[in-house]
C-alpha cells in the first residue's frame, strides 16, 4: 500500500506540500481488516488515528434506548478518517469501528503525530485546521440528522 498516495488523497492533508507529505508518511503504518473484524471498541484507550485506504467501516455506539444494543451512527468509506477525536483530547473511544468488508488502513500513533506536528508548526497548523474542518462538517450532519429525527 502507497501511505504517500493515501495521504494525498484524504483530507487530513489539504494544504501540505509533497515534501511535507512524504515526511508524515513516515510516521504512519498500513493494516489490513478483514470483514466484520472490530478495529477498536467504544470505551478502549484512544492511541491511533486511521484513514481508509480503500474500504468501507460502520461506526456504533451503545444505545441509550435499548441496554445491550447498539446504533450505527456513520459509514466511511475511501479516504475517510476516523479516531480524530482522540487527537484532540486523548479520552477514551466514543464509538466502536467495524469493518463492512475488507478494508486497508492508515493509521498513526498519537504521540509520534503530535511530536512531529510540534516540530513542524507549519504541517501542524494545516493538519489541525484540517480536522477542525473534518469535525465541523461531522457535526453539521448529526445536527441536520437530528433535526430531521425531531421534525
Amino acid at each position: 500500500m502507497n501511505i504517500v498516495k493515501v495521504l494525498r488523497n484524504s483530507e487530513l492533508t489539504h494544504g501540505l506540500t509533497d515534501s511535507e507529505i512524504e515526511a508524515l508518511s513516515g510516521l504512519f503504518h498500513s493494516r489490513h481488516i478483514a470483514r466484520d473484524e472490530t478495529i477498536f471498541k467504544e470505551g478502549e484507550p484512544s492511541e491511533e488515528l486511521y484513514i481508509i485506504a480503500k474500504g468501507r467501516v460502520s461506526v456504533v455506539i451503545y444505545s441509550t434506548a435499548q441496554a445491550g444494543e447498539r446504533e450505527k451512527i456513520a459509514t466511511l468509506r475511501d479516504n475517510e478518517l476516523f479516531g480524530e477525536f482522540s487527537l484532540i483530547d486523548s479520552s477514551p473511544r466514543s464509538a466502536s469501528v467495524t469493518a463492512d468488508e475488507n478494508t486497508d488502513l492508515i493509521f498513526v500513533d498519537n504521540v509520534a503525530f503530535h511530536r512531529h506536528l510540534a516540530a513542524n508548526e507549519h504541517c501542524g497548523y494545516l493538519i489541525m485546521r484540517n480536522i477542525a474542518k473534518i469535525l465541523t462538517g461531522k457535526l453539521r450532519k448529526t445536527n441536520f440528522e437530528l433535526r430531521n429525527a425531531i421534525l
